[in-house]
């Protein structure tokens, strides 16, 4: 009978700490919005930043001619507005629906920083060597639907530094001159 009891209490405050840990929070209210949590039922809505896509080549390729052409997605100013803690970071973003692999058009990656600003190379070409686009570092995550047209993001255990969440190619960008990226700190 203590056996049967000892069971049946240790399923209950599995189930209540199942229950305890359901996020509360409501999804944004349009598509590429997101949301940083900061607790299962508190979050802080994150920026979405307009960046510039740089093509710049290496001194050696004008003086000798061979060398590399990277291209970089820049933003102004050293970090984000929006900062969090290291260890797990969690982030509800709204897409059109949420049918897709996410995986399949979000990206996570980490800025580097120069100067004044923050940088992601997304692709490069060398002289010597194959071009390579799409090459935002990604930064993996567990996903999960959430409502009716979110994803819930899951990191682990992200280091100190700026990222960014970009949705699709920026090679796709019809004009180039800009583009969109939702951004936070972690510290």
């Amino acid at each position: 009978m203590k056996k049967v009891l000892s069971a049946l209490l240790v399923a209950l405050f599995s189930v209540m700490g199942v229950y305890a840990q359901q996020v509360t929070v409501p999804e944004p209210e349009f598509a590429d919005q997101a949301y940083l949590l900061t607790s299962n039922s508190t979050y802080v809505k994150l920026p979405r930043e307009s960046g510039a896509i740089k093509t710049k080549a290496g001194a050696s390729l004008y003086l000798v001619g061979i060398g590399k052409v990277k291209t970089r997605l820049t933003l102004e100013g050293k970090e984000s507005p929006v900062k969090t803690t290291a260890g797990e970071t969690r982030i509800i973003l709204r897409a059109k629906d949420n049918l897709t692999d996410p995986e399949s058009f979000i990206s996570v990656f980490k800025f580097e920083i120069n100067g004044k600003n923050r940088r992601a190379q997304i692709a490069e070409d060398g002289t010597f060597s194959a071009a390579k686009t799409n090459s935002l570092s990604q930064i993996s995550y567990q996903a999960e639907k959430y409502g009716e047209s979110s994803y819930l993001l899951h990191f682990d255990s992200l280091q100190p530094g700026e990222y960014g969440i970009s949705l699709g190619d920026p090679n796709a960008d019809s004009n180039k001159n800009g583009y969109k990226v939702t951004t936070f700190s972690v510290q």
